[in-house]
């Protein structure tokens, strides 16, 4: 088989065998595995309302090394069975799962025991397909249950954010690249229908064959890079891994090395699909930088735009405003992930938390400054003008006025955003008056809630779980947030800023993102109530 093109798609076909599962109103599918491995599922639930009956284990990259793995899934299930009206719950395999082979009979036996719950595991994707044993469908698993009592009555969980994998494809948009993803089927389907913006073409999935599993899976994926780069399209291939690879410690040097034999520059990004966009981007982007360090020559005003992505930011023509503003004082803009970094910067512009880490090498090894404001309104694009006037000791145009703010409002706020995006909405609501106001930030793993700490710059609440987010969820008299956050935390007053981390593409079209035409709208008829 050789390397298909992953393309958007929307799915209108409600037959899956999730679909089927989750037509039973007492049944909760507990997905277990990686993070891209329920964002699709996640999406799914969504579509058809199923959302309250689809719940997530998350099992970390080292969980399955050590063998953890199981008690996590364990615990998610035992979770699960305490949802009110819950009768039966499927736990929905990963391919790790079933290539480690957990005790799945004992899982079913002591847990639909312990929980009172009838658990059965349900075995899907290619490595069941490609597994010696048969396994039982949706069909029969259900036909084999007692007759359906009842409806589960929960809240949906939080949405799983993109995965690492979706955020470096999303990032890298050089001219002349193929973005090349090594995975099982199943994991090119949360890029499909979720996290692959519609005019993308030049990411592809390389699938392995049955017996690379067992025996490895770098002369499959040798051969087709070879084959890929052969017909001469790319100049450049990024090599994408995904859970199974990744666990298999997959490596990429002869697949690399297959290309670099075509004339290609070759790299594998640092992905694994466990981690979260902002994560994987943020590596990626450090990686990127020191690479390009090596060859620099120094500019005389170059500003780099680290943090970019469509997904992570939005559209791109928020930024056209401040680079004319930019390139007027004659500042050659560069924005890393699109253009080559050739020269080295006088200035860093850090949009997102994505780069942050970048940044702050750049400004370890290189002493070059930062700016993280974003233009936000009068009073924010006043700030920010100046901030970048002063680093690059550019005349201020006019002086720089605070807008006097409106009366005092007592409504408590919560912003929940990007950190550097909550913090240019913390400006403009205390500009016109608010005063209460509390910033957070979701953060699927520890390595992006470091990310988060790194580049707030005021006190921001970052939490993993809704537990931790309930209290400040609660006591708000509106919050600014993407839609995808209530289902989870009950209904609010939203000023809506989606994001495709949460999102996707939906939420990365014209006019998105926090200096876009759509937030600039809603924010708008906020203030004027």
């Amino acid at each position: 088989m050789s390397m298909q093109p992953i393309l958007a798609e929307e799915i209108r076909d409600f037959d899956t065998s999730l679909d089927r599962l989750w037509a039973r109103r007492d049944l909760v599918v507990v997905a277990a595995g990686a993070l891209i491995c329920f964002r699709s599922i996640y999406h799914r639930a969504m579509q058809i309302g199923a959302c309250g009956r689809f719940r997530y284990a998350a099992v970390r990259a080292e969980d399955y090394v050590l063998g953890t793995a199981e008690e996590t899934i364990r615990d998610a299930v035992r979770d699960a069975a305490r949802l009110l009206g819950v009768r039966v719950v499927v736990i929905y395999l990963s391919c790790l799962d079933i290539l480690t082979r957990l005790g799945f009979a004992d899982i079913e036996c002591t847990l639909s025991a312990e929980t009172g719950c009838i658990v059965r595991c349900f075995f899907r994707g290619p490595l069941a397909k490609a597994d010696s044993i048969r396994h039982e469908t949706a069909e029969e698993l259900l036909a084999a249950l007692p007759p359906e009592e009842g409806t589960v009555t929960a809240s949906a969980p939080l949405p799983p954010p993109m995965s690492d994998t979706a955020g470096v494809s999303d990032f890298l948009r050089e001219e002349g690249a193929a973005h090349v993803l090594v995975t099982p089927s199943g994991c090119r389907n949360a890029l499909a229908r979720m996290d692959l913006m519609p005019e993308r073409s030049d990411v592809y999935a390389l699938i392995p064959q049955a017996e690379d599993y067992i025996f490895g899976m770098e002369e499959t994926a040798a051969t087709e890079i070879g084959a890929l780069t052969a017909e001469g399209t790319y100049r450049t291939v990024h090599l994408l891994s995904s859970p199974v690879p990744a666990f298999m410690a997959m490596e990429a040097a002869p697949v690399l090395q297959a290309a670099e034999e075509q004339g290609c520059r070759a790299c594998a990004s640092p992905t694994d699909g466990f981690h979260d966009a902002v994560c994987g981007v943020a590596a990626e982007l450090l990686r990127l930088v020191q690479e390009a360090a090596n060859g620099w020559w120094a500019a005389w005003q170059t500003v780099l735009i680290l943090g970019y992505s469509p997904l992570l930011f939005g559209d791109m023509a928020q930024l056209d405003a401040p680079t004319a503003f930019l390139t007027a004082y004659g500042c050659d803009v560069c924005t890393a992930g699109r253009d080559a970094l050739t020269e080295r910067p006088s200035l860093v512009w850090l949009v997102s938390a994505a780069g942050v880490s970048a940044a702050e090498w750049l400004h370890r090894e290189y002493d070059v400054p930062v700016v993280r404001s974003l233009p936000l309104g009068t009073a924010g694009q006043t700030a920010w003008r100046a901030e970048i006037a002063s680093v690059l000791g550019l005349p201020i145009e006019g002086a720089s006025v605070e807008q006097t703010a409106g009366d005092p409002r007592s409504d408590k706020i919560l912003v929940i955003a990007d950190p550097i995006a909550a913090a240019a909405i913390d400006r403009l609501l205390r500009a016109h008056g608010f005063r209460n106001i509390r910033c957070a930030a979701y953060a699927w793993d520890e390595e992006t809630a470091a990310l988060y700490r790194q580049a707030a710059e005021t006190d921001v609440l970052v939490f993993r779980t809704a537990a931790e987010l309930q209290p400040a969820w609660d006591a708000a008299d509106a919050v600014v947030a993407d839609p995808a956050l209530p289902p989870a935390m009950g209904e609010k007053r939203i000023v809506p800023l989606p994001s495709g981390l949460l999102s996707g593409r939906d939420a990365a079209g014209e006019g998105s993102g926090v200096l876009g035409t759509d937030f600039a709208a809603a924010l708008d008829a906020f203030l004027k109530c």
